[in-house]
């Protein structure tokens, strides 16, 4: 992004932040609003939950008491129940068509048991909105049946009184059968029409359904109600975006940046260092080392970009573009001579995560060349995770891979620690050769890291032989192969090939 693009985009984040704040405010009104909305909702199924079952408790209490029908004492517990259930305004037992008694006591006039409409998933059965002539009341009456006995509650339990003061309206209370027992728009003293523009939240239990809503808040009532706290608001963004625009700038030339815009384009290259067959002198393949090219001819050094690639989450993609390059560079090179091979460099993501196998299966499906000349390299901080690093191994091995731990030695790798990793060649590191057949502290360490490959019936890759001294020695204590300056420094694909063509006879 050049200068005029962020000075642009600096100029336009700060003369226009008002509108964008002012919807962003409008819509986290509205989500609030609705959150609102669905904990009222909750709290009147709750309480219409709790009121239906104190009513099914009453009723299945004297259903289950062995008086005679409508006897002094069946009366009594009648009327017991009915004072101590907070929700029954009334208990009735009826044999047949008619009531035949009461909380109250007998009836002397005749009341029809009025036929159930709907059968709730508990077994009870509903009669809704039954207005009484004998009670002394107009108010609309839910009745539980149970064979001989009904329970008669006021509809208006079912929603608390000070609900009516509240800014959310109870649009309607329903069986699960969709028939109301509450709605707003039929309420004879407060009738509410819904409005399709309301907003609004419904609730289902076994038993209920719920639906409450209320007036959805416009963005001109927001603007008028917010004003005082939003335009201070709009201020401070409009501030921000000018800093946002300096930060954005600072973003295009951040090392991270520059990395992923690298990957990108492709502009990671992989050259390849041969990997010799000390006993013959014969190149048995190579490893792909990553390299970083500048447009001004320049290389960035791998100990830079690498650590970097691990730190911002792109060694993955890293990974990935060095396989495919991998296969671009010297596939007709694997696919014509089966025992030459390949050794690519694998993060610990990579080991520790699986990652990698589901590369590994796609890139090389249908290429024509085998997992066995497919070689990988990991150093010894990726096998922290022992178990993860375990199951990646053995898989690997099971397709046919085969494994290096790289770098051995300058970490915290002993012989009881790899003993138990399925890994099939170790790599010294080239500070050790260097220290071969010279006065260096080091120089002791070689040969100790020599016996423990062969204690673990490993293959040796010894790393960095600079000198034909280091080659004799290696060759003397039985390490396998070799690599270094002594050999050829890595080389781009085509180079490559030549000197594999040069070397292989």
């Amino acid at each position: 992004m050049t200068w005029a693009l962020v000075v642009l985009a600096t100029v336009i984040g700060t003369m226009v932040p008002l509108a964008p704040t002012l919807y962003v405010s409008w819509r986290f009104a509205l989500s609030t609003q609705q959150e609102q909305l669905n904990a009222y909702a909750l709290r009147v199924l709750d309480h219409t939950d709790a009121v239906y079952a104190d009513a099914v408790s009453a009723l299945r209490t004297i259903a289950a008491m062995p008086f005679p029908p409508c006897s002094p004492q069946h009366i009594r517990a009648m009327l017991q129940i009915t004072e101590e259930a907070l929700s029954v305004v009334n208990i009735g037992y009826g044999a047949g068509d008619v009531v035949e008694c009461n909380s109250w006591g007998m009836l002397n006039y005749k009341l029809v048991r009025a036929p159930v409409q709907i059968e709730q998933p508990d077994g009870i059965g509903l009669i809704l909105n039954w207005r009484p002539t004998n009670f002394g009341t107009d108010r609309a009456i839910l009745i539980l049946r149970l064979r001989e006995y009904s329970v008669l509650v006021d509809q208006r339990q079912f929603f608390n009184e000070w609900e009516t003061s509240n800014p959310f309206t109870i649009s309607e209370v329903r069986t699960r059968g969709a028939l109301p027992i509450y709605a707003s728009y039929l309420d004879r003293d407060r009738p509410t029409p819904p409005d399709a523009s309301d907003a609004s939240v419904e609730k289902v239990s076994r038993n209920w359904a719920v639906t409450v809503r209320q007036p959805r808040i416009t963005f001109k009532e927001h603007l008028q109600a917010n004003r005082a706290v939003l335009l201070p608001l709009s201020a401070a963004i409009a501030l921000l975006s000018a800093a946002s625009g300096l930060l954005v700038l600072r973003r295009q030339s951040s090392p991270r940046t520059e990395l992923a815009k690298a990957l990108k384009k492709g502009e990671l290259v992989a050259h390849y260092q041969p990997i010799i067959e000390l006993a013959t002198g014969r190149c048995i393949g190579a490893e792909a080392l990553v390299r970083w090219p500048r447009a001004d001819g320049s290389q960035t050094p791998p100990d830079m970009f690498i650590p970097l690639a691990e730190e911002t989450g792109l060694i993955g993609r890293l990974t990935d573009q060095m396989l495919s390059a991998v296969i671009e560079d010297l596939g007709d090179l694997l696919r014509d001579d089966p025992q030459a091979h390949v050794s690519i460099n694998l993060s610990a993501v990579d080991i520790t995560t699986g990652r990698i196998l589901p590369v590994l299966e796609r890139v090389l499906d249908g290429s024509g060349i085998q997992p066995r000349q497919i070689w990988l390299e990991a150093t010894e901080r990726s096998f922290i995770d022992v178990d993860g690093a375990r199951a990646t191994l053995l898989e690997l091995r099971r397709r046919g891979h085969r494994t290096a731990i790289d770098d051995f030695g300058t970490g915290y790798s002993g012989l009881n620690y790899i003993q138990n990793l399925p890994i099939d060649l170790l790599k010294i590191d080239r500070s050790f050769i260097t220290a071969v057949n010279t006065e260096a502290p080091t120089r002791d360490v070689t040969p100790y890291i020599i016996a423990m490959g062969h204690e673990l019936k490993l293959q040796i890759i010894a790393e960095g032989v600079e000198t034909e001294n280091q080659a004799e020695y290696l060759l003397t204590q039985g390490v396998s192969f070799a690599q270094g300056w002594l050999y050829s420094k890595a080389l781009p694909a085509s180079a490559f090939l030549v000197f594999w063509t040069a070397r292989r006879r």
